[in-house]
């Protein structure tokens, strides 16, 4: 298993975690197969009623903190968590220390969290169940509140896996050296992975950008969190999406992209300052 932090900005940190061969459970097939269902909602046209329930669905989903999504990530017991060892991958910008701390107090921090709030989505479920005004519509409101119901569970658990792993120390922080390379200024090529250890045709950069203009690009949500509020805070983003999308390829990891997207997403709109 391997849990990478990828630095936003110098203080901001985006998480994501590769289980390998985790054993899928009843619960995760289920929650599996709603997704599935759910994800088949996307071709309907937005002006049609299930267009527009996908739509605000989906910013729902959004909204739940990355750090839940990084959690969840972590298998369960059930699901084969059990693994001697867990590798951290890290750029050398950052220090052991410092991520280790940082991983410890986000589990202890969570799993008091994601357990009360597990239990208040629980006491929600008979009121919610109650929502069904038309049978030909399915209650929406029931199923949002099962999802959190689990969602909150997987976190939990994540967050327990997480922080028993880093008191029984049974990780080991892991540089990355291209990785450490793409923040000290030289580009990953498209074609790099994680097997290759030379870098070619890169552009030298600013150290901590990855635009060869010396800037992160923005991407069209990230414009538009700056347009309805104030410039950037004095800590401004490390990586722009299409620079995710390359550390995608360089990994090899299908999930890796939409988890750090969002975290990045999350982070550019937390450190813009709110219209005057």
């Amino acid at each position: 298993m391997r849990i990478f932090v990828i630095p936003i900005t110098r203080a901001r940190w985006a998480l994501h975690c590769h289980p390998v061969n985790a054993v899928p459970t009843r619960m995760t097939k289920w929650a599996a197969k709603a997704s599935d269902k759910w994800s088949k909602w996307a071709v309907y046209p937005r002006d049609t009623w299930r267009g527009r329930i996908y739509t605000y669905g989906e910013s729902l989903m959004d909204r739940i903190d990355f750090r839940e999504y990084f959690l969840k990530e972590i298998p369960t017991k059930s699901e084969g968590a059990m693994v001697r060892k867990v590798d951290i991958v890290v750029p050398s910008l950052l220090n052991e220390s410092q991520v280790i701390g940082e991983l410890r107090l986000l589990a202890q921090r969570q799993i008091p969290y994601h357990g009360r709030w597990m239990k208040y989505c629980c006491y929600m479920l008979p009121v919610s169940s109650l929502f069904t005004l038309v049978p030909i519509i399915p209650n929406f409101p029931f199923f949002y509140n099962l999802f959190r119901v689990y969602s909150h569970y997987k976190a939990r658990h994540g967050a327990q896996y997480l922080q028993h792993m880093l008191d029984e120390n049974s990780y080991e922080v892991v540089v990355d050296s291209e990785l450490s390379r793409w923040y000290q200024g030289e580009m990953l090529p498209q074609t790099s992975t994680p097997d290759s250890h030379t870098v070619t045709g890169g552009s030298a950069r600013a150290p901590g950008y990855s635009s060869i203009n010396h800037s992160p690009e923005l991407s069209d949500d990230d414009q538009r969190t700056l347009e309805s509020g104030a410039p950037l805070l004095e800590d401004p983003p490390l990586i722009s999406d299409n620079d995710i999308s390359r550390m995608a390829m360089y990994f090899q990891l299908p999930l890796f992209e939409p988890t750090i997207r969002r975290a990045r997403h999350q982070i550019v709109a937390n450190l813009s300052k709110p219209s005057q």
